[in-house]
């Protein structure tokens, strides 16, 4: 059974973010591959959300995992409604720690 995947709605910012990143450095070729990688990073959790580590230490419930090279999914797993929430996706160093501290 899977679960429904949600997503913050600052989420969009962050990927159009990582987006422009990568397109700087690496062109638009590389930034749309990168993306596709960590959209099927986020699908992926509504198979196995439970997976990454649990971050309590930073708030209740999150849960972080890589995806693609540079980034990381941070999450929370409501069990009782089957839902994934999206917190955010940080990229190449960002201050994803805080950031989801702030959306929480």
């Amino acid at each position: 059974m899977s679960f429904r995947v949600r997503l913050y709605p600052a989420v969009a910012d962050d990927l159009v973010a990582i987006a422009e990143m990568i397109t700087r450095y690496a062109g638009p070729e590389a930034a749309e591959r990168r993306l596709q990688e960590i959209e099927a990073a986020v699908m992926r959790l509504s198979e196995v959300p439970l997976k990454g580590s649990l971050r309590t230490e930073i708030a209740p419930g999150l849960r972080a995992v890589p995806a693609g090279r540079k980034a990381v999914i941070a999450f929370t797993v409501d069990e009782e409604r089957r839902e994934v929430l999206v917190h955010l996706i940080g990229y190449a160093g960002s201050d994803w720690i805080g950031q989801s501290t702030l959306r929480r």
